[in-house]
């Protein structure tokens, strides 16, 4: 009974961008944006092995986007935004192989003086939270907050899944690379701004895709030096698999973020906390926490940026499992639009050797096309 009322919102907005000529004849706005980013280094992950390599995004997602939005008056509007990313190393399409085509966004929207509501694939309040407060951006590479997050595991290596009966493989860590940073299928509520304070509620139902139901609400707040930011995630009604081959069922998986951030005078400070509790079907129900600190320093016409993770999943087959990786790096400013930067990363966990990371080179330049 709930999917009739979604149907029509779709087909309208649809058919508002997709006559270029009623576009023509209305007050409307389409932009291409975008992010370039690779890098030459060396990686390796806790007890994984090193590898000199030139790859894509170190510092910041490679990326393409389309957005647009039509005044439909009474300051009523409609909107899209279409998002995909790419690896400026070998010309490929997604962040890996297999990635949705519009992977980063992908959704319509209409909005007004009472918010905005969009249905498709969109960012998660959680991911976006992390993004605006922590020192390391959306760096997929040498953020270790996103490492320990949003990559799955099975992303990272072997060594970061539990041993045993294959019916016990968990994930260590990634504890939201599952259903990823934004949420396919999604119908999202975003608060205007009251007083600095955004609220953003989020629902996706199954469709028999692999990954439960998910529900997701969220608070944003910035004002003047200090952002402030709270989230949760529940994902249950069907099975949720973990990352990783034969992996565990998750009947469900709550999840708590507050992340925070402060401007001092000699630079900006943040802090975040993430916890996930995951209900198994068949093995030991764990838990995995995570608490990030970092700093970025104005040095000159760069940054300095540091920052440092910690996770502990408990229990393991009764055993405690850390994982601590800390980032420290510098970025350039040649403009507005380009810079380059250098970052060295360790990386430590539980009966692992370390693993030790150096990757320099360019970020954007940024496109931006009106």
């Amino acid at each position: 009974m709930k999917k009739p009322p979604l149907l029509p919102l779709a087909v309208t907005l649809c058919a508002a961008f997709g006559n270029t000529s009623a576009m023509a004849q209305a007050a409307s706005n389409v932009t291409i944006s975008g992010v370039v980013d690779a890098y030459v280094g060396t990686r390796q992950l806790a007890g994984g092995l090193s590898q000199t390599k030139v790859d894509s995004s170190g510092l910041t997602t490679s990326q393409v986007n389309f957005s647009g939005t039509e005044d439909l008056g009474g300051g009523n509007r409609a909107e899209f935004v279409l998002g995909m990313f790419f690896r400026p190393d070998d010309g490929s399409q997604g962040r890996f192989n297999g990635d949705p085509y519009f992977a980063r966004s992908s959704y319509v929207g209409l909005g007004g003086n009472w918010g905005t509501l969009r249905l498709g694939r969109i960012s998660t309040g959680a991911f976006l939270n992390y993004i605006r407060t922590n020192s390391y951006g959306d760096s997929s590479v040498f953020g270790p907050g996103f490492l320990h997050t949003w990559i799955a595991a099975i992303g990272q290596g072997k060594q970061f899944l539990s041993g045993g009966a294959p019916a016990g493989n968990r994930a260590l860590t990634g504890a939201l690379g599952t259903t990823d940073s934004a949420w396919n299928n999604s119908l999202t509520y975003v608060s205007p701004s009251l007083g600095g304070a955004v609220l953003q509620l989020q629902w996706a139902p199954s469709e028999a895709d692999g990954v439960g139901s998910r529900l997701g609400a969220s608070a944003f707040y910035s004002n003047g030096p200090l952002t402030l930011g709270l989230a949760t995630e529940q994902i249950g009604a069907n099975a949720v698999p973990a990352s990783g081959p034969a992996a565990a069922v998750i009947n469900h998986q709550a999840t708590w973020q507050m992340t925070g951030a402060y401007a001092f005078g000699f630079g900006r400070v943040s802090a975040g906390l993430i916890n996930t509790q995951r209900d198994y079907t068949v093995v030991v129900d764990d838990r995995v926490r995570t608490v990030q600190l970092g700093v970025t320093i104005p040095v000159g016409a760069g940054t300095v940026m540091a920052q440092v993770a910690n996770s502990t999943q408990t229990p393991d087959v009764g055993n405690e499992m850390t994982r601590t990786t800390t980032s420290v790096g510098y970025s350039y400013a040649f403009s507005k639009r380009t810079d380059v930067y250098a970052v060295l990363m360790n990386d430590r966990f539980t009966g692992q050797p370390d693993g030790n990371s150096v990757g320099f080179w360019c970020a954007p330049p940024l496109l931006s096309i009106a």
